[in-house]
């Protein structure tokens, strides 16, 4: 079914009423920033996003994160605008709105599924959760948001525990097992829809009860016009948002399986391997009588391939002679060491063996940290040492978050130069971490495939599993 064409008038006009964007301070996502109000980043994608953090966050019972996606021809302001985020909208949560990377209308940029825009949502959940105890993952999605919400859940599903698709319609979405378990789908139509037609809920409830998601619910909405029946839906919308807290209750079953299906992947993030195995040790106890028959031999087996897999990285890593050079600067090795460190970061072996270059990370951890406090006094100085500073510091760990601000602070003030300087350093870190992945998983790919032939139970055939 081709996609239904969007409202432009509808669409555009809403821009107007949009709040003024200057008024909104420019200030990093961490723990110290201010609480309950709307604050502005960028992505390591260097596009724009609002977010908001709840006046409380307890690591003990971490906040939701909720990703809001607008549809086409809006941007990152559209979902502010038209729910009270600043108020009681999911106040206990972090809240981020962002902008897609393809470009739409205007200079406006949409959510397109594929690759493109997933890369960037999958950083922003990453980046979130490596800032922010977090919780469970939503993303609600409206219009082309939603199209773009169901291709996520299909594509990313050990990423995410449920979605809000409103007034979108379902497209070459992957339907694999872990997201049949695991990600709650909830559908929301207005009857009225004159932009995306309510017949494309209805199928799309449809297809997802066939292949069998175990957590599925449709609402579509009475009472509205022609013209309202696209709007946003707020009081809805936060009602199908508890819906999916009802639901998304994680196992220690789920983690494994989401931790196996990642393993599956092409690329493997094993940071998400190692999370995933995290929570289900920590949630064992809670685990079905059943269920704790299995799930230590299961653990083990996984935990036995994240050793091996780790003392295999190191020793490749070692061949390197910069690896051990504090001295040395920037090299391929860097980025991989930089992915393979996420993973592995509580890792006796890792942690032994990469001593020196883990120890070069904190130096530069805090010369990257220098810089950005120096941002606070605006100024050309200032802002080529942080340029410096990202040129030097390559294994800091917060680069990426303080690249798009500083790209945004650049373009600001129209400093070229700086500007320059910055697309390249981030094209050749892209290019570098796009080999590195490569590397990694033909590394690796020998070892994932003995644990695959050993518990066939984790890991279905790539075929039944719609891989």
């Amino acid at each position: 079914m081709a996609s239904p064409r969007p409202s432009v008038v509808f669409l555009l006009g809403c821009l107007s009423w949009l709040p003024a964007q200057n008024g909104v301070e420019v200030v990093e996502p961490e723990l110290k920033a201010p609480r309950g109000k709307v604050l502005e980043w960028k992505s390591a994608q260097g596009k724009t996003y609002w977010y908001r953090l709840p006046k409380e966050i307890e690591p003990k019972v971490p906040p939701d994160l909720v990703l809001m996606l607008h549809g086409t021809g809006l941007d990152h302001r559209w979902s502010f605008a038209n729910y009270p985020v600043a108020g009681e909208f999911r106040k206990r949560d972090i809240v981020v709105s962002p902008d897609g990377v393809t470009p739409g209308h205007g200079e406006t940029f949409n959510f397109v599924q594929g690759p493109k825009d997933g890369e960037q949502i999958v950083g922003l959940i990453r980046d979130f959760k490596q800032r922010f105890p977090i919780g469970r993952v939503y993303l609600y999605g409206h219009s082309q948001g939603a199209f773009f919400c169901y291709w996520f859940a299909g594509e990313h599903p050990e990423l995410i525990d449920g979605i809000v698709a409103h007034a979108g319609n379902v497209l070459d979405v992957k339907h694999g097992k872990l997201a049949k378990q695991k990600v709650a789908i909830g559908i929301l139509h207005g009857r009225a829809d004159a932009v995306v037609p309510v017949e494309c809920a209805v199928r799309t409830e449809q297809i997802y009860r066939e292949q069998g998601y175990e957590k599925l619910k449709l609402e579509i909405v009475d009472g509205l016009t022609e013209q309202s029946g696209h709007w946003p839906l707020p009081v809805q919308v936060a009602a199908m948002l508890e819906w999916l807290d009802q639901v998304s209750t994680l196992s220690a079953v789920q983690a494994v399986r989401s931790a196996a299906s990642e393993l599956q992947k092409a690329w493997p993030d094993l940071a998400v391997v190692a999370e995933q195995m995290a929570v289900a040790r920590k949630l064992m106890a809670k685990a079905a009588e059943a269920d704790k028959k299995v799930l230590p031999a299961q653990l083990d087996a996984i935990g036995k391939l994240i050793d091996r897999l780790a003392l295999l990285h190191a020793e490749a890593l070692l061949k390197e002679p910069a690896v051990s050079d504090p001295k040395a600067g920037y090299g391929a090795w860097a980025t991989e060491f930089g992915l393979l460190d996420r993973a592995f970061a509580e890792h006796a072996g890792w942690k032994k063996a990469m001593s020196k270059p883990r120890d070069l990370a904190q130096k530069h951890d805090k010369l990257l940290e220098k810089a950005q406090k120096g941002l606070g006094k605006p100024s050309k100085d200032s802002r080529a040492a942080a340029v410096k500073a990202l040129e030097d510091a390559f294994l800091a760990r917060a680069a990426d978050g303080m690249h798009g601000g500083l790209a945004k602070a650049v373009a600001d003030a129209a400093e070229d130069e700086l500007a320059q300087r910055l697309q390249a350093l981030q094209k050749t870190r892209q290019e570098d971490r796009q080999a590195a992945k490569q590397a990694i998983a033909l590394r690796q790919q020998g070892a994932i495939d003995e644990l695959k032939t050993a518990w066939p139970e984790l890991f279905p055939a790539a075929a039944a599993d719609g891989k």
